[in-house]
Formats: C-alpha cells, structure tokens, sequence
C-alpha cells in the first residue's frame, strides 16, 4: 500500500517490513535506507510518531497517578513536548553530523543520516508503556537506551569513520536532546514527552517543601 501525499508517497508495506526487520535487530536495514531518497519522508513519519507515542505513554501515566490536570498536561507534554523533540531530534542529527565532518574530518551524508536516524526512532515508540507500574521507569529508560543505541548503529551505517568517533558524535548530539528536555519540566510546565515528565512531580513536591521550609521551617522532604 502507497499513500500518495505531495508527489512523494509512502509505501507502508516496504515502512512495515523495515520496522519488523529492525525490531529483529537486523541492522542491515540502515544500509537499504541510506541509499534510498524515498525513504525520507518515511524515516520522519517513523521519528514524529515514535515521538508523539512516547508523548502519549506520559499522559496516560500521569492520569492514572492522578495528578490533575490531564488537558493541560496533553497539550504542553503529547503536543508541544514531541513537537519540542522532534526539533531537538533535529539538532541531534546536526551536532552529531558537524562533529563527524568539521572535527573529525570523516565522510558522512546527512540526508543519509536524517533517514537512517528516523528509522532508529522507532524503539521510542515502547515509552507508550511507561503506564505500566511499577516497571514504568525501567521501560521508558530502556527505549531510550535502545533509541540512543540504534542512531549510534545508524550513523555508523552513513560513514566511514571508527566507532568511538561515531559514538562521540552522537553522544554529543544526544546530550543535547536530553539535557534540554529535561530544563524543559519543571513544577508547573511538562514541556517533553515520555518518562522526561516523571520529573514533574519531583519538581513539584520540591517545590513545596521548599515554601513549608521557608515559612514554617518544617522539613517535609522525609
């Protein structure tokens, strides 16, 4: 099956395939989609939804913890937060891109690696289940392991350069990505999709006992 959209499409059949492939851990895939430009618009397809599934895990938890406020959090953290990731997902991409070609001086497309690191994407996809408790945590620390390792597998696929280097680069570019999005929760905004809006909470209640220590001196933090 081809949608058609702009006079590009995507061929769902071929999207599926190569997902079901790298969820077997067949990391060959990344050679097929670096050197095919129909796979861009795929491989971001696979970026954004991963991202907005991830999005979608948080609220779900946050809801069943009963925190309140459920619309407010869908709004800031399922829409603004992925849309906030899939930028800094970008920005990823170009750190990890400049560092490989201006301070390493190695080889690397990053139109190959745009869509090479859209489809390792995909493993974000399992912080949907972060709702489950009491496994939550470790699920959505597990995806985004798995996510940092498969982009560190897909930029390997786009260049000649040694591993270290090419883990470096993107860790450097993953950094970025998380650092960020973990400045973006704070006690009264969730602004980042997934398990970063575990922190919220936290913030929250740090946040109080602050304001019991500062007017009563009682320390709640026990």
């Amino acid at each position: 099956m081809t949608l058609q959209a702009g006079g590009g499409g995507i061929d769902f059949q071929t999207l599926t395939s190569r997902l079901l492939r790298l969820a077997r851990l067949d990391t060959s895939v990344f050679d097929e989609v670096k050197a095919d430009p129909a796979a861009t618009v795929p491989a971001l397809v696979v970026a954004v939804a991963a991202t907005f599934l991830a999005g979608v895990g948080g609220w779900l938890w946050w809801i069943f913890q009963d925190f309140g406020d459920s619309g407010e959090i869908f709004l800031k953290s399922v829409i603004l937060g992925s849309i906030f990731s899939v930028a800094l997902w970008v920005v990823w991409l170009l750190v990890a891109y400049v560092i490989l070609t201006q301070v390493f001086r190695e080889q690397a497309d990053w139109q190959q690696m745009l869509r090479t690191m859209g489809l390792a994407a995909a493993p974000l996809a399992l912080s949907l289940l972060i709702l489950i408790t009491p496994i939550g945590l470790g699920i959505g620390l597990a995806s985004v392991a798995l996510f940092f390792g498969m982009t560190t597998i897909a930029i390997q696929a786009v260049t000649p350069a040694e591993p270290a280097k090419v883990l470096v680069a993107n860790l450097a570019g993953f950094a970025v990505w998380a650092i960020v999005l973990t400045l973006l929760v704070t006690d009264s905004n969730g602004f980042a999709p997934g398990i970063f809006l575990y922190d919220a909470p936290s913030e929250a209640l740090s946040g109080i006992a602050s304001a019991f220590q500062g007017v009563g001196g009682f320390d709640i933090s026990n």
